[in-house]
């Protein structure tokens, strides 16, 4: 995965906070935006998809191809995965072992989404 740490620290925090506060992947009142606002930051910091088509076991390329013609929630649903709950699930797990690998403790995983929650909250 090819992301900065300070981008998989965030997306852990947005991805957390999706998981335990419901109002955050509400979709927004715009007509223009029709998605949550946990999914635009996703978009956002994983331009490329390769961090959504490696949970979904994709390469990166098929995934940016099928994401133009169907929708995320099929896609999840056809990987296997069931419902976009559990692939939040798996984000949250999959960044964490990402941190862990770039030399991050739990400890200090812990520390970190508890003060950016906060200030996201």
């Amino acid at each position: 995965m090819k992301l900065s740490t300070k981008n998989v620290a965030t997306l852990l925090v947005a991805a957390s906070l999706a998981a335990a506060v419901p109002g955050i992947s509400q979709l927004t009142v715009s007509k223009k935006r029709r998605e949550s606002r946990f999914d635009r930051l996703l978009q956002r910091h994983d331009r490329k998809g390769e961090l959504r088509a490696e949970l979904l076991s994709m390469n990166a390329q098929d995934f940016r191809q099928a994401i133009r013609t169907t929708s995320l929630d099929t896609l999840i649903s056809q990987s296997g995965m069931g419902t976009k709950r559990a692939f939040r699930m798996a984000l949250v797990g999959r960044l964490r072992d990402e941190l862990l690998s770039r030399g991050w403790t739990r400890a200090r995983i812990e520390r970190y989404v508890l003060i950016r929650a906060v200030r996201m909250a």
